[in-house]
């Protein structure tokens, strides 16, 4: 666990105005967890308390909620007390993880940036290929499934996700 870092008002309001969540999750990260395996006094509790604010506060922001006239630092801190206080009176403070974050090795904000990465590369995909794809990427469904969802054959999800990586091949080679 790296040392935690003085926040910077100015630098987060600037990181939530450009919809840099991600980074500024990764900034928060060592402070969260540093005070939930304090407060908890267990490492594996601390940990998953911690990773349940970090995605409480994703989910937020996604969801379009936004702190105006508030320091995200005090944001962090209040979520951080919330979840808490639900982790010892025994309420559920998890959600299920969607399976491509459940990386071996990868450290949280690892896997924030990860998903909101695989995200933003879905989200510039045609319409039919970026269904295909958050169907089987972001919501774990089977080819068949997605196929099923999405009222189409399997062969035509396989066509869509074909086409989709190639797309995403040209799209991190620079060739928009």
């Amino acid at each position: 666990m790296s040392a935690p870092r003085i926040h910077d008002d100015a630098r987060d309001a600037d990181l939530l105005a450009d919809g840099r969540i991600e980074r500024l999750l990764a900034t928060y990260e060592p402070v969260i967890l540093a005070r939930c395996i304090k407060e908890t006094r267990s490492i594996h509790d601390g940990q998953d308390v911690a990773q349940d604010v970090m995605f409480r506060l994703y989910r937020e922001f996604r969801a379009g909620k936004r702190y105006d006239g508030v320091p995200y630092r005090v944001v962090v801190h209040q979520v951080v007390r919330w979840t808490l206080a639900d982790f010892f009176a025994g309420r559920r403070t998890d959600v299920p993880l969607p399976d491509e974050l459940e990386l071996a090795g990868a450290d949280l904000g690892e896997r924030v940036v990860s998903d909101l990465w695989l995200r933003d590369l879905i989200a510039r995909l045609p319409d039919a290929e970026r269904a295909a794809c958050a169907a089987v990427y972001l919501e774990g469904l089977s080819p068949d499934q997605a196929a099923a969802r999405l009222g189409t054959t399997r062969n035509n999800v396989d066509q869509r996700l074909f086409h989709a990586r190639r797309r995403v091949r040209d799209l991190m080679d620079g060739d928009d």
